[in-house]
Order: C-alpha cells, then sequence, then structure tokens
C-alpha cells in the first residue's frame, strides 16, 4: 500500500477524482431533487435519468478516441467543461428563466463529459502501478469514489434542506474547477497508438483504423464469459437504474430531501465497504461465478426486505447493505479486465464494457420511473429485487461461470487473448 501511494501520478489521479466526485455527488443530489420539485412526479426523474445515462452508451464508440487523446488535456477539458456547464442552472434561475427543461438539457451534458472521463482513468491505472499492485490501486479508487459518494450525499441532502439546489450548483462549478488544477500536475506522456505512421493519415484511412479499433474491443467481449457475465450485469443495472429513479419519491414519502441524501450515503457506504472487503477478505480467490452469484443474492434479498419495513432508518441500513455486492462486482470487473485484456486494447475494451453495461440504464431508468408514477416506488424496488435473484440463480448454474478461475488467477491465456 506504501508504494502505491508513494507513486505520484497515482496519488494526483486519486486526489483528482476525488475532488470531481465530491461535486458529482453534490451536483446529482441537487440536480434530482431540482427535477422531482419542478415536476412533482416520479416520470420526470425516471427521465432524468434516462437523459443523463444515455451518454454511457457512446462509451463503446468512445474507446479508440480515448486511446488516441493527450490524457492531461482530456482529463482537465472535461473538468472545465463541466465548470461552465453547471454555472448554467444558477444564472438561469437568476434571470427568472429556470424550468425544468433547462435542467434536464444540461444534466445529460454533464454526463457526457464524465463518459470520457472514468474509463480514462481507470484505462490509465495498468499504466502506471505493477499488476499486482493493481487490485489495492482499484480498491483505493474505488474507496475514495464511494467514500465522496457517501459524505457528500449526506451533506446534499442536509445543503438541499438548508439553503437550497441552486446554491448548490455554485459549489459543484468549484470543486471541477480544483480538480482541473490538480489534474494539471500529472506527469504523464501522450498517450500513444499501437500503429505509429510516419505521415499524417488520411481522414478515410483514420476512420478506416478507428472502426478496425472498435471491431478488436468489441471481438474480446464476444468470448462467452464476457457475453455471460455482460449479460446478467445488463439486467442488473436495469433494476438498479429503475429503483434510483423512484428513490426521490420514496425518500420524499419518509420526510424529505435529508432522507434521500442519506439512503444515497448508505449506498456509496454499502459500495465503499464492498470494494474493501474485496483486499480485506481476499476475495479474489473466489471463483469468479461463484463470487458474482452470492453477492447478487445479497443485494436481491436485501432489496425484497426493504419493501416490508416501514422503519425509516432501518430502510436506510438494509438499502446500505443492499448496494455491499455493488463495490465487490466493482472492484473485481475493472481487475478482471485490466488482468486478463491485453493492454493495446484497454482502453476500447474498458469504454466498451462500461458502455454496453450501462446502455441499459437508461431503459430501466425511464421504466421504472413511468411505472413508480402509475404504482408506488415500492413495487418498483420489489420487482428490482426479484430481478436481481433471478441473475444470481443464472449465474450460479451457468457452465461458463463456473469454469472461469479466481480474479487472482486471471491472465490474457485464461480466455487466450492475443
Amino acid at each position: 500500500m506504501k508504494q502505491i501511494l508513494k507513486n505520484f501520478n497515482f496519488v494526483i489521479l486519486l486526489l483528482g477524482r476525488s475532488l470531481s466526485n465530491v461535486g458529482s455527488s453534490l451536483y446529482s443530489v441537487a440536480a434530482m431533487w431540482l427535477v422531482y420539485e419542478l415536476g412533482g412526479s416520479s416520470f420526470y426523474t425516471g427521465l432524468a435519468l434516462f437523459l443523463t445515462q444515455m451518454p454511457a452508451i457512446l462509451q463503446i464508440l468512445l474507446g479508440p478516441m480515448i486511446d488516441r487523446f493527450h490524457v492531461k488535456r482530456l482529463l482537465v477539458g472535461t473538468q472545465m467543461l463541466q465548470v461552465v456547464l453547471l454555472l448554467i442552472v444558477p444564472v438561469a434561475h437568476a434571470f427568472g428563466i429556470l424550468t425544468i427543461a433547462v435542467v434536464l438539457t444540461v444534466m445529460p451534458v454533464v454526463s457526457l463529459c464524465n463518459q470520457f472521463l472514468y474509463p480514462t482513468q481507470l484505462s490509465l491505472l495498468p499504466k502506471i502501478l505493477k499488476k499486482e499492485q493493481l487490485t489495492k490501486g482499484n480498491s483505493l479508487f474505488a474507496v475514495a469514489y464511494q467514500g465522496t459518494d457517501a459524505l457528500f450525499n449526506a451533506i446534499a441532502g442536509l445543503l438541499l434542506a438548508v439553503v437550497g439546489a441552486i446554491a448548490i450548483f455554485y459549489i459543484n462549478s468549484l470543486t471541477f474547477l480544483l480538480s482541473a488544477a490538480l489534474l494539471m500536475l500529472l506527469r504523464i506522456p501522450f498517450t500513444k497508438m499501437a500503429r505509429q505512421h510516419s505521415e499524417k493519415p488520411s481522414a478515410r484511412a483514420m476512420v478506416t483504423d478507428y472502426i478496425g479499433q472498435l471491431k478488436e474491443g468489441i471481438n474480446v467481449l464476444m468470448h462467452p464469459f464476457f457475453r455471460n457475465l455482460l449479460g446478467g450485469v445488463v439486467f442488473v443495472n436495469l433494476a438498479g437504474a429503475g429503483m434510483f429513479a423512484v428513490l426521490p419519491a420514496f425518500s420524499a414519502a419518509h420526510g424529505g430531501p435529508e432522507y434521500y441524501g442519506l439512503f444515497l450515503s448508505a449506498a456509496g457506504i454499502g459500495v465503499i465497504v464492498g470494494a474493501a472487503l474485496v483486499s480485506v477478505l481476499k476475495l479474489d480467490r473466489i471463483k469468479v461465478g461463484r463470487l458474482y452469484a452470492g453477492v447478487i443474492s445479497i443485494n436481491g434479498v436485501c432489496m425484497v426486505v426493504l419493501t416490508m419495513i416501514p422503519n425509516p432508518w432501518v430502510s436506510i441500513l438494509l438499502f446500505g447493505l443492499s448496494w455491499l455486492p455493488a463495490g465487490i462486482i466493482n472492484v473485481s470487473s475493472q481487475v478482471i479486465i485490466q488482468s486478463a485484456i491485453p493492454s493495446h486494447l484497454l482502453g476500447r475494451v474498458m469504454a466498451a464494457v462500461m458502455g454496453i453495461s450501462a446502455g441499459i440504464a437508461p431503459v430501466g431508468a425511464l421504466l421504472g420511473g413511468s411505472v413508480g408514477a402509475i404504482l408506488t416506488s415500492d413495487a418498483v424496488i420489489l420487482i428490482s429485487g426479484i430481478i436481481m435473484l433471478i441473475v444470481a440463480v443464472i449465474w450460479t448454474f451457468n457452465r461458463t461461470m463456473k469454469k472461469i478461475p479466481a480474479v487472482k488467477d486471471l491472465t490474457p491465456e485464461t480466455f487466450q487473448l492475443g
């Protein structure tokens, strides 16, 4: 652990991510609650999640692009763009022209910036850390990410009750500005393509090369293991997005915006503890299929029981426990990709995986918000829990998942990837 923290680039990247996550946590709580206040229905919060999660699909196309960009410029540029975007909402409010349409327009553009940010950061880790440091490095990233979420989601809930959503947008802009300044300190070279050209390629050659690189990344995901893994993750994300779409309404029924922040904070703490458990309990020694099926079943049980408990504090506790598996799966999945995928394909494969797994989330958000508006938020959470349990059963008995060794034993040779 000490060796990782002596790595200058890793520390700067970790601190930069933490700062941007502070801004993202405050922004996401404020924006979703503002949409709920302006619209007054789960349908609009579902629509807001749909619009903010749609850009995640573009990650399938961003992989080769990420591999071409100068990393520092990409990271700093996305932060500065968010500084400007987040000021639009309070400025519109100051001029008396703020509507739900303005908020719903800003949210997906901010989300698009993050589609460049997070895959770029994750793709950098294997280039600045040794292979044996990847599990600890990813755990620290997940802990820092969810730690800021857990703390500042709760703070955002309190700030909503005290100063309102508009004031939080000013704070958001400041945190992204500080993050950009910090990322300027990174000491990293230009990201180079696998093949170098002595002359500037034509537009046609660039498009052809781009498509070729994209196909290479997608072809890797055609391996039976990745197909089965991503198939389950798609339904898990579908259920999770539906649940988050109705969470403002569920929280309002339990008291108000401070409870919304506490529910999100509980989820963040659950993910952080789950991420830490990967190293503490050495979960990377458990066969992948068994590990994934076991932890996702915990999520399903907690969600089902959550709908039967009227006490808000017990509900918050159960909600937090239900997100332990997310932390475990997040860290494990990142290490699987970073260990089993050849380094020259990492950028495009990482982006494609995140895009595909998150691509179903907009549909889940829209369905969850619509069902919540027609039925109740409790019904959506119950259905989500049942979906999680079904995925756990399928992963338990799937032959391909059973054959895959523990995370620590995975290499490119495991999947015969060159």
